[in-house]
């Protein structure tokens, strides 16, 4: 499954904290014709290089169905910055 919403939480030290909800399936609205006309293109470049372009494909399927449930956090000297992806 693609990932459809994140969480970005913002926690600052002296300030008022943020909480941002990111509909990620609007994203996949915007990049699905790029991606409709950029998949044969790289079909034919990686058959020219001798590959197998299913491979490539699933690869990359692969670690985009990975991405939900990841969370990343990063500590600074200001604040905290949290995300989290469904």
């Amino acid at each position: 499954m693609i990932p459809m919403m994140a969480v970005l939480r913002v926690e600052r030290r002296q300030r008022r904290n943020v909480r941002l909800w990111l509909p990620l399936f609007l994203l996949w609205l915007l990049v699905l014709p790029v991606l409709v006309v950029a998949l044969p293109v790289a079909a034919v470049i990686s058959l020219a290089y001798g590959r197998n372009p299913m491979r490539l494909f699933a690869a990359y399927w692969n670690v985009l169905s990975a991405i939900p449930g990841s969370q990343i956090e990063v500590n600074g000297r200001h604040g905290l910055v949290h995300m989290h992806v469904y």
